[in-house]
């Protein structure tokens, strides 16, 4: 006698911070899923400083609906680590570190700031590090933290039983929507939920997204003397990894939308890194990534115009380990309960862009 696999709740495609936190949410309510992703492909989520950060401090002001945000991953990133038995959340302030007495007038100013004021400390350190440039002192940012992305990902993964992990590139020729759920290779499921990034600009069914991508190029270096219980913020970020090793970055262009480094962008990034440093340091990695942002800015959720089965979170740019942990369980919600999604991250805010393409 034939035997059938039972229909799965969802299939997951992409595993970056999108999709992690997509299959949290799902087994932490009992729901089969499976994650559909070639681990070869390393997209943005890997390859950031995964900084929690909810202020804005080129332009002092608060991310959007920064502090539940921050609220909200807190909480989860403490359940994470707990029901892992491992710690991928480290509490770090962050140093900005100021040029000129403009700089540090404009930081008291902004201290005192509604929201602002919770996170920047209006007393100034008059004089920095000895491993860091001559300059005009720092502030510091308080109630910050910084997430190990990629242990946190793999040891994730390595809980999870061999029918809910596949390791191979999507093929969307193999997907079939219906009205009662999808198929994919044999495999029956209620819905498709696409944690791509920036890949997503190959997905037939979402490629009508405004996903303009942008690439950041950055390094790892390694700074043995350098301090690491803080993040260091000038006009370029310098957040400490393991063993001695450090982020730094990143840069930012709109029109390269290739994730291959350049002379040109590894260029920038030292003059930066020396314009601050004043400690040896060695170069043992330079890398490039495309960021999924979203010409508005805001996160992309909700289910397709046509096919009600077909889901994107995507748009993370450079906060997914700020917003991903509530953007999942406002997806979660809207799925399992019919609650409406934000409107400022729903996708039917580019519904014209589904109906008129050109």
């Amino acid at each position: 006698m034939a035997t059938f696999e039972p229909m799965i709740d969802s299939i997951i495609v992409g595993y970056g911070l999108a999709g992690f936190h997509m299959a949290w949410q799902m087994q932490q309510h009992q729901k089969t899923f499976l994650l559909v992703w070639d681990q070869s492909l390393k997209g943005a989520s890997s390859k950031a400083a995964g900084v929690c950060n909810p202020t804005v401090l080129k332009r002092y002001t608060m991310a959007w609906n920064g502090i539940p945000f921050l609220n909200y991953a807190k909480t989860r990133y403490t359940n994470i680590e707990a029901q892992l038995n491992s710690p991928f959340f480290d509490t770090l302030p962050i140093h900005r570190i100021f040029t000129n007495e403009r700089e540090q007038n404009d930081w008291i100013v902004a201290s005192q700031r509604e929201g602002l004021s919770a996170f920047l400390n209006p007393n100034l350190v008059p004089q920095t590090a000895p491993d860091l440039k001559n300059n005009a002192g720092y502030g510091i940012v308080e109630q910050l933290g910084k997430l190990k992305i990629n242990p946190l990902l793999e040891q994730f993964k390595q809980t999870l039983g061999s029918k809910q992990y596949l390791n191979q590139v999507f093929d969307y020729s193999q997907l079939t929507p219906a009205k009662n759920g999808v198929s994919y290779k044999g495999i029956q499921a209620k819905r498709v939920i696409f944690c791509e990034g920036y890949a997503s600009k190959a997905n037939p069914w979402f490629n009508y997204l405004p996903l303009t991508g942008s690439k950041g190029e950055y390094l790892i270096i390694k700074a043995p003397q350098l301090a690491r219980t803080q993040i260091i913020k000038g006009s370029i970020f310098i957040s400490p990894l393991e063993e001695g090793l450090f982020w730094v970055g990143a840069s930012f262009t709109r029109e390269d939308k290739t994730a291959t480094p350049t002379p040109q962008g590894k260029e920038w990034l030292l003059k930066k890194l020396n314009a601050l440093l004043d400690t040896p340091y060695e170069v043992v990695l330079h890398q490039a990534a495309i960021r999924p942002t979203v010409i508005d800015r805001r996160p992309l959720l909700g289910a397709h115009p046509s096919f009600s089965n077909l889901f994107i979170f995507n748009g993370l740019g450079t906060r997914g380990v700020l917003m991903a942990p509530l953007l999942s369980q406002w997806l979660y919600d809207h799925i399992q309960e019919g609650k409406q999604i934000p409107n400022e991250v729903a996708i039917n805010r580019f519904e014209s862009y589904f109906s008129n393409p050109k």
